[in-house]
């Protein structure tokens, strides 16, 4: 039996996600793609979570918290989902309802879970989840946490491909999102595939986030992978984002040249912090 999916992008045609009922508005973002919104959410709940734990638990790690990672790496699933879900309205309505559709909800659905189970986990008990390969199990749990990422990054350019195929690439929004989610894969994916096949995210700085840069815990006395690789992550948001804040003045052609503009000195920077990191040299000091 065949799906046909209808040649219109958009899930939810000129109607606006954001509503003055809170109720109306919760619904439309679920009916985007209910799996990636209740990912969202779910994630979001669980950031609470670890915020409780680092107030109630005094247990540190590497000079933190033991819950500051499960709070980083939640708060940074809820942010993916929540991108993921905005972006599904320019998917073509139907589309998730087919297998491939199917397919791509679950994939990053599934493997977020599994490594937010195995990062909660660890924190939980106080042992670390990233760069331990102690013992066999954590050394094959960590390489599954980097197939898992791999998996979530490279569904990004699936998710483009359906986007950019479905509606006109022309329009500076539609680009910018296409672009970033691609960026992402790259940058963010690459980036973060060269860290986990280091033995530490420090290179030339103290073994420890204890004195980092506020929040993010980034080296201040050497370099470290996490600055690049956050940077790379991010570009889904930041190039959209981007394409939004222009003067809805400017024609199509001027937009798209200067998201792309944006795009590039973006991806610019990004590099920038890898080679700062890798020369042992502090984004902030």
């Amino acid at each position: 039996m065949t799906t046909h999916l209808s040649s219109s992008a958009s899930q939810t045609p000129l109607a606006p996600l954001f509503t003055t009922h809170p109720t109306d508005t919760w619904a439309r973002l679920r009916d985007l793609q209910p799996l990636w919104f209740y990912s969202a959410v779910g994630y979001f709940l669980l950031t609470l979570v670890c915020i409780a734990g680092q107030l109630l638990d005094d247990r540190t790690l590497l000079g933190v918290s033991v819950w500051t990672k499960p709070f980083k790496f939640s708060l940074s699933l809820v942010a993916y989902f929540a991108t993921l879900v905005l972006f599904a309205r320019y998917t073509p309505a139907g589309y998730f309802a087919t297998w491939r559709g199917r397919l791509l909800a679950g994939i990053p659905a599934f493997m977020a879970l599994f490594e937010m189970a195995y990062i909660t986990f660890q924190g939980a008990i106080g042992q670390e989840s990233h760069f331990n390969v102690a013992t066999p199990f954590h050394a094959v749990m960590y390489s599954l946490m980097g197939f898992g990422a791999t998996c979530m990054v490279a569904v990004l350019v699936w998710l483009a491909w359906v986007i950019g195929r479905h509606n006109s690439i022309s329009q500076p929004l539609i680009l910018s999102i296409v672009v970033g989610l691609v960026a992402t894969c790259i940058f963010g994916g690459g980036f973060g595939g060269y860290m986990g096949s280091q033995s530490s995210h420090w290179v030339a700085a103290a073994a420890t986030d204890a004195n980092g840069v506020a929040f993010f815990n980034w080296a201040r006395d050497g370099g470290d992978l996490r600055v690049a690789h956050f940077f790379g992550m991010h570009a889904m948001q930041a190039f959209p984002v981007f394409a939004l804040l222009l003067p809805k003045r400017l024609s199509a052609n001027t937009g798209s040249a200067l998201v792309l503009a944006f795009a590039c000195a973006y991806c610019a920077f990004t590099t920038v912090t890898f080679v700062q990191a890798v020369q042992g040299q502090p984004f902030m000091g």
